[in-house]
């Protein structure tokens, strides 16, 4: 991971699969809002926007293996030297590449229905941020003061993220468990391509940061804050577009609820009547005389 490449990666990955997450848990709360059912979040969520018969495999499941297999070997491969592994970094990080595989795999098991404990994907996916936080806690020896403060920010983002995991685990019927875990999910997407550009950026003729200059050091936490900000608003903003359209939505299901009200009336002798013609200026005599069934009386 000693290179640009390396941090962009598993960047990637994360800002992909919370952004996913951030839509899915979105849709999923203003549907329960509409059909006012209770909502209830899961680990991971059906790909309905694939056709066919796609919709009845866990995508996001093989996608996410998909993601952990090219990283796994990008860091094995590159790891080896003249026909011997001598990257010890290479191998952490291909450990963590490992664990979050692991919450693929459990993935894919709970959704064909396997046996499995209750909450094990969300145990996997505990695990799989705990290894990423001892793995990078002991990854630093040696380095200058800027590059270990660039990956304690991270570890922080790694400890929330399990501890949003948990709290989500907890409370799964509110809605804030699984934004949390989305944000401090794209929090670290987002912090590792901006390690990335600091530590190994691609640009030709950037100037290289001093690695212990205390303003850039300083500097460097501004960054961290500011990714916090805007990945919050990112979200509000994407949590505002999914509402104006469930809300478009609603007014729709409203007026034609509205519109089947008006053809309902109760007539002279007492039945329920459908009116075929809803217009009320005139007096059709068109009218469907049979009782409408129990539920609707």
């Amino acid at each position: 991971m000693g290179s640009f490449g390396g941090h962009a990666l598993p960047g990637t990955f994360f800002v992909a699969f919370a952004l996913w997450y951030i839509v899915q848990s979105f849709r999923r709360y203003f549907k329960c809002r509409l059909r006012n059912s209770r909502f209830t979040s899961t680990v991971a969520y059906p790909c309905d926007c694939m056709c066919g018969r796609l919709k009845e495999l866990p995508f996001e499941a093989f996608v996410k293996i998909f993601f952990v297999v090219v990283g796994f070997s990008g860091e094995i491969i590159t790891g080896f030297s003249k026909g011997h592994f001598v990257s010890l970094g290479n191998s952490q990080h291909a450990t963590m590449f490992f664990f979050f595989g692991i919450t693929g795999v459990v993935d894919v098991l709970v959704f064909y229905r396997a046996p499995l404990p209750p909450d094990i994907d969300y145990v996997s996916n505990i695990l799989a941020f705990m290894v990423e936080w001892l793995l990078f806690s002991y990854h630093l020896h040696g380095r200058s003061e800027l590059d270990i403060l660039l990956h304690t920010l991270l570890i922080y983002a790694v400890i929330a993220n399990a501890i949003a995991v948990a709290m989500e685990m907890r409370y799964r019927h509110s809605l804030l468990g699984p934004l949390a875990r989305s944000y401090f999910l794209l929090l670290q997407g987002t912090w590792f391509w901006q390690v990335g550009f600091i530590l190994y950026s691609p640009v030709p003729g950037a100037t290289a940061w001093k690695g212990d200059d205390h303003d850039e050091l300083m500097i460097a936490t501004l960054f961290f804050v500011w990714h916090c900000a805007v990945n919050f608003i990112l979200i509000l903003l994407i949590g505002a577009a999914i509402a104006c359209c469930y809300r478009h939505h609603a007014g729709d299901l409203q007026e034609d609820g509205v519109s089947m009200k008006r053809l309902i009336h109760t007539g002279a002798n007492g039945q329920t009547l459908v009116t075929l013609n809803d217009d009320s200026d005139l007096d059709s005599d068109v009218e469907f005389q049979k009782p409408l069934p129990g539920n609707l009386r």
